[in-house]
């Protein structure tokens, strides 16, 4: 061989991406709360979802002027798990988001014959520390959330933390996952060539080869062990603020390890955008530079297994009190059950011992939860034992079926039930609250006080509530003292007890339910009326003489709930209080509730005023084009005069403006483009010369949401001559008028047509020309 002309073989690559949020609703209601911290949107899950999820779905390869090159979908090229309680929202929320999610695992397959995609432990629960029932439920209905919705079986399972003993090496084997991914610090030893154990003495585990786990009962799993060094300059090293940099790590790896067969690497997912900003952009171009060379390819590690199957073991190591270790806490799992050092945040001088009480505050629930669920069930059921009951529910837990197809189909095979399928879906929802209770993000910071342990305690809360009637035994009290022995790091913050009994004075759901349900029949616009509300249903709604009469209808539980009366001023909402008899449908028990502004959340609040705006925005053509005469003539005599009278006149001209600009792009009219255009280049000129800072975003906001709703349209319909032609007209105005909006939408809906994914009439061509420029395309 003449030096210099050496060949390299290909090495196979596999970035992992660990997407995953916790449940973050009201358990009574199903909705998301309001999170200010997570400015400008409403809550976490919509602003990470904006930074990374909806970004990697559509990520952006730009040219050295800042145009857009390419746009990927790099999840058809990323190894990726998403749990089932982040996949729920995303379908429910970002239908868009979600289906791109899917679509790239089966395009991974016919690129590579096994999909991208892995299944996660169901509401990441640390499955080392759950009981083995427990363990084994999450682990079955995690596979159950997957297969329902890739339309496949799993093939290999993120473990929570990747959280794991040879316990549930033996779960998982029996419920069929063939790999994982774990920390290369896991591993205690591996198998040699000549057949014995190794120990590893600190060092970390291959990352060039799969490796054998031997579950407790002979059961086993195949084992990835990441490179640590990637993963830790992807995660804190800001190795995706440069792609180029990336790859030249990737060269080295594979320069020093000789031609590896494999590196993979595991990070949170959340590193690609949400915590490295822009990270899905280095992603991007990583995928565009493996692809364009001849150094690496990019996999999946099912695809790698059957081309490398693991012919060696490898053992773990058994963590503190032998109950198995994580990729988070040196220590094994002692983060998720006691003051092991390991937190994130806090001040000095805090400590974590309020998590040892907090744990068995959970636990001793679930046991006394899980005693009453079996023997109810028994003494329903002739046949089905409580574990298969649950098996089945899995399906119901991860919505791939509703709860009340479920109850149908359970009552037509097991006839001894009938009239028990209201109790039986309420423990069941109870049991599945109680799952949530443990979700890991509980104990994985600093205070008890903090957001995530309230969320665990307000499920477990849920839980009791659902299965209260079902026991002689009073449960709050005896949770409220267990938890009464966590304590807060803030004295002000006081104890579990303390958490729990300011969520316990919360309104019930289905008052919150009366609550959005009067608003929105009262204030909503007709075709902004709605029928739900969470997991409520609003059957009928009429006014009385003196007040309006609500039936709600719980869709999850399918129990139902009757507001037999709001008793008040009811058709008066200036003061806006209601006195509320909330009768119990089950047990015929009645709640009386007085319920004013104060308890309306500012999430419904928010959403209360968009209907006033919706319906203050409503302006026919003519009085749109006077409003924009007269706006002018104010300017006009207003110009250069140091006399202006009536500075009221000025505050309602800029409010009628943002309402005239709302209605231009809101409500249908029939003003022809040229009137249009003139009108809204009028409005703009005003409320930029004269508005606020709020004002002029307000602009920008309204334009954004027309460019989204162009952009809904196009992929709805096709891109139309109408719509190629408005949308021109559109994105001229917003750059002649120097107006940022956020175009990603509309760049996205179009890029099939850029790429020719979908043929466009060659008599659009020119036109389309033009709008790829105004969107930024080379």
């Amino acid at each position: 061989m003449i030096r210099g002309m050496e060949t390299h073989k290909k090495t196979s690559l596999i970035f992992h991406g660990h997407f995953y949020q916790p449940p973050r609703e009201n358990p009574l209601t199903g909705i998301i709360p309001k999170q200010p911290s997570a400015k400008p949107y409403s809550d976490w899950n919509e602003r990470i979802s904006a930074e990374c999820y909806a970004a990697n779905t559509d990520s952006r390869y730009l040219d050295k002027n800042g145009r857009i090159v390419s746009i990927t979908n790099n999840f058809e090229f990323l190894s990726y798990n998403f749990g089932a309680t982040l996949l729920s929202w995303l379908y429910d929320k970002q239908k868009g988001v979600y289906e791109k999610i899917i679509e790239a695992d089966h395009n991974s397959i016919i690129r590579l014959g096994h999909g991208n995609a892995m299944a996660q432990g169901f509401n990441h629960s640390i499955l080392p520390l759950d009981p083995i029932r427990a363990a084994k439920q999450q682990i079955l209905w995690g596979l159950d959330d997957f297969s329902s919705r890739y339309q496949r079986e799993a093939e290999g399972m993120w473990l929570p933390e990747a959280a794991i003993n040879q316990t549930v090496v033996q779960l998982l084997s029996e419920a069929g996952v063939k790999f994982v991914v774990l920390s290369p610090w896991q591993c205690k030893s591996i198998e040699g060539t000549d057949g014995k154990m190794v120990e590893l003495n600190g060092k970390p585990a291959p990352f060039d080869k799969p490796f054998i786990l031997d579950g407790d009962k002979g059961g086993s799993v195949i084992a990835y062990f990441y490179n640590p060094t990637l993963a830790e300059g992807i995660s804190f090293g800001h190795l995706l603020r440069d792609a180029d940099n990336l790859y030249t790590t990737l060269q080295n790896i594979k320069k020093d390890f000789h031609d590896p067969d494999l590196i993979n690497v595991a990070t949170d997912g959340e590193i690609y955008g949400h915590h490295e900003p822009y990270g899905d952009m280095a992603l991007a171009a990583l995928i565009r530079k493996v692809r364009d060379r001849d150094e690496f390819s990019l996999t999946n590690y099912a695809s790698f297994l059957e081309q490398h199957p693991a012919v060696l073991h490898a053992e773990l190591h058994k963590g503190e009190e032998e109950k198995g270790t994580s990729w988070s806490c040196s220590h094994g799992v002692s983060r998720w059950y006691k003051d092991c050092g390991c937190h994130t945040g806090g001040e000095p001088g805090w400590n974590q011992k309020w998590r040892t009480p907090l744990r068995i505050a959970l636990n001793n629930n679930a046991d006394r939860l899980s005693v009453i669920f079996d023997n109810r069930i028994k003494q329903l059921f002739k046949t089905l034992t409580p574990d298969e009951l649950l098996d089945q529910y899995g399906m119901v837990a991860c919505q791939a079926i509703s709860m009340k197809n479920f109850m149908s189909d359970l009552e037509e095979k097991y006839p001894e039930i009938h009239g028990h399928t209201h109790e039986i879906a309420a423990m069941l929802e109870g049991i599945k609250n109680k799952h949530y209770s443990f979700t890991s993000c509980g104990w994985f910071f600093n205070d008890l006080a903090g957001l995530e342990p309230e969320q665990n305690i307000a499920y477990a809360l849920y839980s009791i509530n659902l299965f209260q009637q079902y026991s002689q035994e009073k449960l709050i009290p005896l949770f409220l003292k267990d938890l009464q022995k966590a304590k807060s790091n803030d004295p002000s913050k006081g104890d579990g007890m303390t958490i729990a009994q300011k969520i316990l004075k919360g309104i019930s759901g289905e008052v919150e339910a009366c609550l959005y349900f009067i608003l929105n029949q009262r204030i909503a616009e007709p075709e902004l009326k709605n029928y739900t509300y969470g997991r409520y249903q609003l059957l009928n709604y009429t006014y009385g003489d003196d007040f309006p009469q609500l039936n709600i209808f719980d869709t999850i539980s399918l129990r139902t709930f009757e507001v037999s009366t709001i008793v008040g001023d009811g058709n008066n909402l200036s003061s806006f209080e209601f006195y509320m008899a909330v009768r119990n449908m089950d047990d015929n028990t009645i709640q009386k509730i007085s319920v004013n502004n104060a308890n309306i959340p500012p999430r419904m609040l928010d959403e209360a005023y968009s209907w006033i705006e919706h319906s203050l925005s409503i302006v026919g053509d003519m009085e749109l084009i006077q409003i924009a005469r007269n706006i002018a003539h104010y300017s006009m005599l207003s110009k250069n005069s140091k006399y202006l009278p009536m500075a009221t006149l000025f505050i309602e001209n800029i409010g009628t403006c943002l309402r005239a600009l709302r209605s231009h792009f809101y409500t249908p009219n029939t003003l022809q483009w040229n009137t249009k255009k003139e009108s809204i280049k009028q409005l703009i000129e005003f409320i930029k010369k004269r508005g606020r800072v709020s004002e002029i975003e307000a602009i920008e906001q309204i334009f954004s949401e027309e460019s989204r709703r162009i952009a809904k349209k196009i992929k709805k319909d096709g891109l139309t001559k109408a719509t190629l032609i408005y949308t021109n007209n559109f994105m001229t105005l917003t750059l002649n008028e120097k107006i940022e909006l956020d175009q990603k939408s509309l760049q996205d809906s179009i890029y099939p047509y850029v790429i020719q994914k979908i043929p466009l009439d060659d008599t659009l061509q020119d036109a389309f020309k033009n709008l790829k420029t105004l969107l930024n395309f080379v």
